[in-house]
């Protein structure tokens, strides 16, 4: 009988460790691999799981920090749109474990904040494009006025783009997942709720956010699957 099978999954949970540093960059996790980050940043962190099975296998990533209980996300299959988790783990470790029941379930996961050791963001000018490849970020101190963040991918396949900055909402978290070139127009303004994690998804290569934080930091990192193109990130004041 398989063992997958006969095993609870968090039985597999910190086993079989292949990057007890992991800073957060993209990793391909097999079923059973596990990747630690030693210290979180005390502030809103976003991580991003995207199912690359070529096989209609549904994926599951158990997330668990400081002691408590798992957190399992289930990362279905056959879609590019990465599933996202928001949270703020108060600088405690985050262990992730693929613990899907398929053996044949890679799983590419991303973890982006400001202050992550190993990670150093690109300089985001304003009033300057900048592309970023998967895996890349950039940030800058917004202008004391409004502002626009314009994310952008010239051709046809799916962006994923993760921004912190702002003031914390109710739950603490100042991190907002915007999607271009996805499969509905979702979010503020469209009536439709957009997916777990994200804040708004366009079917539009394009997509334009407002905000005013202050002189506050934008940190931007580009969390899109392996296959996608480069994201242009424009940040300019109004």
């Amino acid at each position: 009988m398989d063992r997958m099978t006969t095993m609870h999954p968090h039985a597999l949970i910190d086993q079989n460790t292949v990057a007890a540093s992991w800073n957060g960059s993209p990793t391909v996790l097999l079923t059973s691999q596990n990747i630690v980050m030693p210290q979180t940043p005390n502030g809103t962190m976003i991580f991003a799981a995207t199912n690359q099975s070529t096989l209609n296998n549904q994926g599951q990533i158990s997330l668990t920090s400081g002691g408590g209980l798992p957190t399992i996300l289930d990362i279905p299959a056959l879609t590019s749109q990465p599933t996202i988790n928001i949270h703020n783990w108060q600088a405690n470790n985050l262990s992730v474990t693929n613990i899907s029941a398929n053996n044949n379930t890679p799983i590419l996961a991303q973890a982006v904040s400001p202050g992550i050791p190993g990670i150093t963001p690109q300089t985001l000018v304003i009033g300057t494009p900048l592309p970023l490849a998967m895996g890349q970020c950039a940030q800058t101190n917004a202008s004391p006025q409004y502002m626009q963040l314009v994310i952008q991918v010239t051709g046809p396949t799916l962006g994923i783009v993760g921004v912190i900055g702002g003031p914390p909402d109710a739950n603490g978290n100042n991190g907002y997942v915007f999607g271009v070139n996805s499969t509905a127009n979702t979010g503020p303004g469209t009536g439709v709720p957009a997916p777990a994690g994200y804040y708004a998804t366009t079917t539009s290569n394009t997509y334009a956010y407002q905000f005013n934080w202050g002189s506050s930091l934008v940190f931007v990192s580009n969390l899109s699957p392996s296959t996608a193109q480069t994201v242009s990130i424009l940040l300019r004041a109004l």
